[in-house]
């Protein structure tokens, strides 16, 4: 059960905390447009674009939604030396975030998603993709390890989200993980890499059930397999806890204790899906942020859980702020009288007002 009170204070904590995200930067472009003829060149539906519009994709779309939720943000990764590099370098100043880590190499090709949309059907009719992803070289990875042992020194949690194009290579993983470790900061780790060794030294990872499969090698086979690869992979690589994200099936953490290794699943709250785009970053960033405040990993994944039933009820690229996350738990609290008691005790005014509504129609 989730403790409000404690998830209460946290988040009034968020625009104190500090986290680092490190990873593969990229740039979403989505094209609206109407989609009513066929080419006469070929027999390919045309686009006739309406509206253009571009937002921070992969890495920094976990960036995008920490700031929603008002945390600090130090952002890491590698751009191309082109219009794309630039563009995600200025969403990131735009969204108030410290972009001093990223670099800059004019050998690459800067990460660019082209969505052709079409606002009759709502829905994607192309996409075009723009990148390199080769792994970074060992001189862009020497200009990045000092940067990020500074980081590693001012911030409460680092966050690597990798989504192998070419910037999270197995040697920079090390030395960040060796750094979190020096200066007490908790990694989390986003993985898409097959290869569990490249994750050593992380303190949590958190894979959706599919990559859970890939890591352990294991078909994915009711709650037995669940069980079975949880602890397998937390054994193998000695993490501190696993966040495992199942769709419509919620999450289950597991974590080491004293009796022995402990899961808690999590059901999930969405009431409505519409767009399930983004909903791992959305839950990635709010378990990071919550995990900077001070909370508990399994409030911390309860929190995270509530970000993203938000997210998924919402078309596109939009994040989840820290008022819709009040609203969520005061709607929790008002199912049960404890529960409103404690979140009484330190709630805002109008999460308070609320409440006293209720109680007084139940009176």
């Amino acid at each position: 059960m989730m403790n409000l009170q404690l998830l209460l204070k946290g988040l009034r904590a968020f625009e104190t905390r500090r986290v680092a995200v490190i990873g593969d930067l990229m740039l979403d472009e989505y094209l609206w447009g109407h989609v009513d003829r066929i080419s006469a060149e070929a027999p390919v539906p045309i686009l006739s674009v309406v509206r253009r519009e571009a937002t921070l994709g992969g890495a920094g779309n976990v960036v995008q939604n920490l700031r929603t939720l008002g945390v600090q943000v130090a952002a890491f990764g590698v751009v191309g030396d082109d219009e794309t590099g630039k563009q995600i370098r200025d969403l990131l100043t735009a969204h108030g975030v410290d972009a001093a880590g990223v670099v800059s190499d004019f050998r690459r090709r800067s990460t660019r998603k082209v969505r052709l949309m079409s606002l009759e059907h709502g829905q994607q009719v192309f996409r075009l993709d723009d990148e390199s992803t080769a792994a970074i070289r060992q001189d862009i990875e020497d200009h990045l390890i000092p940067m990020i042992r500074t980081a590693a020194q001012h911030a409460q949690v680092i966050v690597c989200s990798d989504y192998m194009k070419g910037v999270l290579t197995e040697r920079l993983l090390a030395k960040i993980f060796a750094a979190a470790s020096e200066f007490g900061v908790t990694t989390i780790v986003a993985p898409k890499d097959e290869s569990p060794q490249k994750y050593r030294g992380a303190s949590v990872l958190v894979p959706n059930a599919r990559e859970l499969a890939q890591l352990v090698g294991t078909p994915m086979d009711g709650e037995v397999w669940l069980n079975d690869s949880g602890r397998q992979l937390m054994q193998r690589m000695g993490l501190q806890a696993l966040l495992v994200t199942r769709g419509s099936d919620g999450m289950s953490l597991f974590e080491n204790s004293k009796p022995g290794l402990r899961r808690v699943d999590i059901p999930t709250t969405a009431r409505s899906v519409y767009d399930v785009t983004g909903a791992g970053d959305t839950a990635i960033a709010a378990f990071a942020a919550a995990l900077a405040a001070g909370i508990s990993r399994e409030d911390a994944a309860h929190l995270a859980n509530l970000a993203a039933g938000l997210k998924v009820a919402k078309r596109g690229t939009a994040c989840v702020n820290c008022t819709e996350l009040l609203e969520c738990l005061r709607e929790h609290a008002a199912n049960s009288r404890d529960l409103q008691n404690q979140l009484f005790i330190d709630a805002p005014r109008p999460v308070v007002e609320n409440i006293e509504r209720r109680r007084a129609r139940v009176s």
